[in-house]
């Protein structure tokens, strides 16, 4: 069967985004984790016993952490009403849908200019590639993210095309998502001042300055104050975590040491912002030439004429591009403290991917040479499915792991109080376990069935390990160190090497992690063997087998290393 050119297109826009949703329906677990007790159980656990409407609404309303996240709990709220459950891959797949949300806006920007729709092809793959898993993996980043991204791209192709209470409606609701939605307000702000609409300005700013003012009222700093004092010491882990931020996506060595990864997206995001600033400049020089009758000659970039279709998605992309400049800006200003490494963490890769987007679409939009224009094509294609596919291979084994991980974990929450987040015994874990007893308790929430299945098996377990496995067990002084050369990575369903400490009333379970490689070939991540260290403060006093689990497919080996006591 003959394909044409269109249909080969078609069919490869379509890869990624099957491939996505395959990776969050294989690979979601239906457990909290950290940051996801508060907004998710906790507040239903509140909402169910506040007696009032304003005591529901201040629920919505409240924040955690530094973040409103109102669009969260909503749909939290949703699923509930409709089944009486929480279940974290429905909040998975919930926030997912607003990036799909997020595509179709900008395929409805694009599609309405001059430009050959296969153009759009690269934009689908740096969409959806895996680099940004926490943010759909993870369900407050999912409901955090996602949602305010949409919400931004919303308000933006409402100001586009002049519908400005539409605008400010998803303006808002940008704006309680998550803290970052602010912004939306000076992205949008940035596009009024530009199309010289003056007294929508007015009304922006005074719409906006009430949301944000309503945003921070009653928030604490959560320790900006510390953050600047960081400036002022290292001010160039500002500018260097500004450009790292804006390229992240180039960070196509996850496991490697932070100077490693974050040298090549400091790079593509100084040379990418080059070609921005130049855009943004023709805005400017545009403004000038119209409001100061200052003719300065400069190429246009977008038709005047509001009914031209070019000029709404040059709109559009500005407003958006604003949005993420100075998200990437308070970043690289308030999080260096944290570690460089937050300038690539994957629940932030979102944005680095809007920015490389809207880089692209605006190149694009601005060049009139067919010439150059299919010559960009070609680049942003091949560089879009590199990066695509550089995803998978680096990212995908990390996307495994902590699903095994999870799982695992989610056994001990479910039977020792902790796993899913915080030190076991301390009070944080306290709190975690009463809000999660209570929530199995009402039968609103129940640990998947998936978790027994590394207990069942390693029940059968009643031998002493086999030699030439080699795995070795040793006691230190504050934890127990176990490990085993041999194993590779893989990325079965539950392919991999598990430790347990087993007592006659206790089975505590651990997912041990890969070896890193450290050699030359830099897209490598992982050698042979494994370990885990167990921290004898998470362990109840007593007598363990200490022993270890290694599944292959259908297939599994094991057995008891030595006999231990923890005192």
């Amino acid at each position: 069967m003959a394909y044409n050119k269109k249909q080969i297109v078609g069919y490869l826009s379509g890869l990624p985004v099957i491939l996505w949703i395959i990776v969050i329906l294989a690979y979601s677990v239906n457990v909290p984790w950290y940051d996801d007790f508060d907004p998710f159980p906790d507040f239903l656990r509140q909402w169910i016993s506040s007696a009032t409407l304003t005591d529901k609404i201040l629920l919505l309303i409240r924040p955690n952490n530094e973040h409103r996240m109102v669009i969260g709990k909503l749909v939290t709220l949703i699923y509930f009403w409709l089944t009486g459950k929480l279940n974290f891959t429905f909040l998975h797949i919930a926030g997912a849908c607003f990036t799909m949300g997020t595509l179709y806006l900008f395929w409805l920007s694009f599609k309405e200019s001059k430009i050959n729709w296969w153009y759009f092809l690269p934009i689908v793959f740096l969409f959806f590639q895996l680099q940004y898993y926490l943010v759909y993996l993870w369900a407050i980043c999912s409901l955090q993210h996602q949602p305010v991204v949409f919400f931004l791209c919303l308000s933006m192709f409402f100001l586009s095309r002049g519908r400005f209470g539409w605008a400010v409606v998803a303006a808002f609701l940008a704006n309680y998502s998550m803290s970052n939605g602010i912004f939306v307000w000076a992205a949008g702000g940035a596009v009024l001042f530009l199309r010289s609409d003056y007294k929508k300005l007015l009304i922006w700013c005074i719409v906006g300055a009430v949301a944000i003012g309503l945003y921070f009222y009653g928030l604490t700093t959560m320790g900006n104050e510390e953050s600047i004092e960081y400036l002022k010491k290292y001010p160039e882990l500002s500018v260097l975590g500004f450009f790292a931020f804006l390229g992240g996506l180039f960070d196509l060595v996850p496991e490697r040491k932070i100077e490693i990864r974050t040298a090549l997206p400091i790079v593509m995001g100084l040379l990418l912002m080059i070609w921005v600033v130049k855009w943004l400049w023709f805005f400017m020089k545009d403004w000038v030439d119209h409001n100061l009758k200052m003719k300065l000659h400069v190429a246009k970039i977008y038709d005047r004429d509001p009914g031209n279709k070019v000029s709404r998605l040059s709109w559009f992309l500005l407003g958006v591009m604003i949005f993420l400049l100075i998200n990437a800006l308070i970043i690289g200003l308030l999080r260096p403290r944290f570690g460089f490494f937050v300038m690539v963490v994957s629940n932030y890769k979102l944005y680095p991917a809007l920015f490389l987007i809207v880089t692209y679409l605006a190149y694009i939009s601005y060049q009139p040479d067919q010439h150059k224009r299919q010559i960009m094509l070609l680049m942003a294609t091949a560089l879009s499915i590199f990066i695509w596919a550089i995803s998978l291979y680096s990212y995908l084994p990390i996307i495994s792991e902590r699903s095994k991980y999870l799982k695992v974990n989610g056994w001990n929450q479910a039977h020792h109080a902790f796993g899913l987040g915080h030190v076991p015994f301390s009070a944080g874990a306290k709190y975690v376990d009463t809000v999660m007893q209570e929530m199995v308790n009402n039968g609103i929430y129940e640990y998947p069935e998936e978790i027994n299945y590394i207990p069942r098996i390693i029940e059968k377990l009643q031998e002493p390990v086999r030699s030439d496995i080699r795995a070795s067990v040793m006691m230190n002084p504050d934890n127990v160190s176990i490990t085993e050369p041999l194993s590779h990575l893989s990325l079965g369903r539950w392919d991999g090497t598990y430790a347990f400490l087993r007592s006659e009333k206790k089975l505590y379970l651990y997912k041990m992690a890969q070896q890193k490689y450290n050699g030359r070939n830099l897209l490598k991540s992982y050698d042979k063997g494994t370990y885990v260290q167990i921290p004898l403060s998470s362990v109840e006093p007593g007598n363990y087998e200490a022993g270890i689990l290694k599944i292959g497919g259908d297939d599994f080996d094991g057995g008891i290393i030595k006999n231990i006591t923890i005192h």
